[in-house]
């Protein structure tokens, strides 16, 4: 009997909200079963108050880190040896790290170099190179970290000014390295530009390019959406009844 897929999930409590926790396991249990939870925080900071429930109702073993050097996050190497001691003592086939922090790019390089799947989730106002080290990236609807939390819930300092938001920037970016690959695919292969090559290509360049990241539920649904912005193709479908693929609008 094969076994299952075994998932790990390695959480940044700095850098997440406990608000998200729901949709992280959710999000996880659909690579296979998660045989470990380890989430890694200064448990004293008053603002990361609101995980220890969910650490409780999720059974995640929660990993203390004090911060006894200014300006270095323990929390951050912490997470990255224990990820690495789990890489190479246990049997894990899919890693999910959840975080928005681009610190870690580097250690998600290094799992995928030894095939293993990475899953990064996040919020949708991180660096387009850190999404794309990833296997998939999983945007959280509730993508806030534990301090901006508690600045809405009004229990914590004044907030800061908004960072300028990247993420209208990478959409701007997929949308054209989109047009550019089906342009290519209609080129080469007499006038169609098959679904399946579209999606395969796109998540190679943009691994956020996923169905539920735009609340898809098929790469089917996903053109759906987006073809209408576009105003240059048209879907059409092979005898066999399943085959999709992509042509350019007729001039009318």
């Amino acid at each position: 009997m094969p076994r299952n897929t075994n998932v790990a999930v390695f959480i940044d409590a700095e850098n997440v909200g406990a608000g998200n926790a729901k949709q992280i396991f959710d999000e996880a249990s659909n690579y296979g079963d998660i045989i470990v939870k380890r989430i890694f925080a200064d448990w004293s900071k008053a603002a990361l108050k609101n995980w220890r429930e969910e650490i409780n109702r999720y059974s995640i073993t929660a990993e203390q880190q004090f911060g006894i050097v200014s300006k270095k996050n323990c929390s951050d190497i912490a997470l990255i040896i224990q990820t690495m001691v789990v890489l190479f003592e246990k049997d894990i086939d899919v890693f999910c790290l959840v975080s928005g922090d681009s610190d870690f790019t580097r250690l998600v390089q290094e799992l995928r170099e030894r095939n293993k799947v990475v899953v990064g989730m996040g919020g949708r106002n991180v660096n387009p190179a850190f999404v794309n080290a990833f296997s998939e990236y999983v945007y959280l609807d509730n993508g806030e970290s534990a301090e901006k939390e508690q600045k809405k819930s009004g229990t914590g300092k004044k907030a800061a000014p908004p960072v300028p938001d990247k993420a209208e920037l990478a959409e701007r970016k997929k949308r054209d390295d989109l047009i550019k690959i089906i342009e290519r695919l209609i080129d080469d292969n007499d006038g169609k530009a098959y679904y399946a090559r579209v999606s395969a290509e796109m998540k190679q360049k943009h691994a956020d390019f996923i169905p539920k990241n735009y609340e898809c539920n098929s790469f089917k649904k996903l053109m759906e959406k987006i073809l209408p912005t576009l105003n240059k193709y048209e879907s059409f479908t092979e005898v066999d009844g399943t085959t999709m693929y992509l042509k350019r609008m007729k001039k009318r």
